[in-house]
């Protein structure tokens, strides 16, 4: 649909366009509302309410099936990650992006949401995640993307074969929540619970705490991805408990979308996003309750620490989203609580209904 597409930074002048498609990020000052239109999923976003969707790639295709009069000359982003590339993929290559809608939306929410995503949603966000770590002219991540992304979705890629292995890392967490080995428990309407048992979880402390950042691709760090416990729970809380030699690591993760203004999903109540993911407030008092109790409840030496509040180690666990409650040494390092995975279960059991 669109010709031309730019990758542009905050101090950029304004492309040569008479009307732009900003597309996940925002426009900022190069913005005008008589010519342009925003297409995104960031806070504060100017996106017509008829195009509001979950990711920015999924706003850009709602565009495409209701597009706005007019002689739309260029798609603008201002930074590289997986849903900004689809984003104005969708809108450059318009007819193959349609062909393929699920996946690559499935592939924008892997990547910002951390959401669950089939085979080719999967090979797509691995492929692109990969030609991200690599870097360079943000263009020319895009243009190679572009060129790729055809052949990721159907397994043509030359990279297919030593994706695989990495990828398994999903496919084995599934299957070992699917078997019972994980024990999947929903203890509420909105709570999920995740018991991994000395056997499945082995003796690596780091991968059975192991937090994936933002946009980081699959690999075998993470014993439980967020994006396999989004399988079943993309919309619910979900509480990881892992048992260690000594006792439990109890992590409690919200949806990964939250820190989006997305569109018909579920909001924990109680939670404000003031600048994207990294800073958020959590004033729902029956959860920080919760954690109060479990504190007093606890026999280990420690710190039941929750992100977006005043209980120690806030700060430090808002840089980790989208695990906000984790238990933790003085140090402010992962440490074995000495409280059963029913314990938390039942306390935390209530707080988000």
């Amino acid at each position: 649909m669109i010709d031309r597409f730019e990758i542009i930074d905050h101090n950029s002048s304004r492309p040569k366009a008479e009307h732009i498609l900003f597309c996940d990020g925002t426009g900022g000052r190069s913005f005008r509302v008589e010519t342009d239109l925003e297409l995104s999923h960031w806070r504060p976003n100017r996106t017509p309410v008829e195009y509001r969707a979950g990711t920015s790639t999924e706003i850009c295709f709602r565009f495409l099936d209701h597009p706005r009069p007019g002689s739309w000359t260029a798609a603008v982003n201002n930074h590289v990650d997986v849903d900004g590339i689809l984003s104005v993929y969708v809108l450059v290559h318009s007819e193959h992006a349609l062909a393929h809608r699920k996946s690559i939306i499935e592939a924008a929410e892997m990547g910002d949401f951390w959401g669950w995503g089939e085979p080719p949603a999967q090979r797509v966000f691995q492929g692109v995640t990969h030609l991200m770590q690599r870097g360079g002219d943000p263009q020319a991540v895009y243009a190679e993307a572009f060129r790729r992304i055809p052949g990721l979705i159907d397994g043509s890629d030359s990279n297919v074969a030593q994706m695989e292995h990495s990828l398994a890392a999903l496919r084995e967490g599934v299957e070992l929540v699917q078997q019972g080995r994980i024990v999947r428990r929903e203890i509420d309407a909105r709570l999920t619970q995740y018991v991994i048992p000395l056997p499945v979880a082995g003796d690596d402390d780091a991968r059975a705490s192991y937090v994936p950042e933002f946009n980081e691709a699959i690999s075998p760090k993470a014993l439980l991805w967020p994006q396999v416990r989004a399988c079943w729970d993309a919309e619910r809380v979900c509480l990881v408990s892992v048992e260690r030699t000594t006792g439990w690591f109890h992590d409690l993760w919200f949806p990964g979308y939250l820190w989006a203004d997305t569109e018909d999903k579920w909001l924990v109540p109680g939670v404000t996003y003031h600048d994207g993911m990294s800073r958020y407030e959590i004033q729902n008092d029956p959860l920080i309750a919760a954690f109060v109790q479990l504190q007093q409840m606890e026999s280990a030496p420690g710190r039941w620490a929750l992100g977006g509040t005043s209980l120690p180690f806030s700060d430090e666990l808002q840089e980790r989203f989208p695990l906000v409650g984790r238990f933790l040494d003085e140090e402010g390092q992962v440490n074995a609580s000495g409280l059963s995975p029913d314990q938390v279960a039942k306390t935390l059991e209530g707080v988000f209904v």
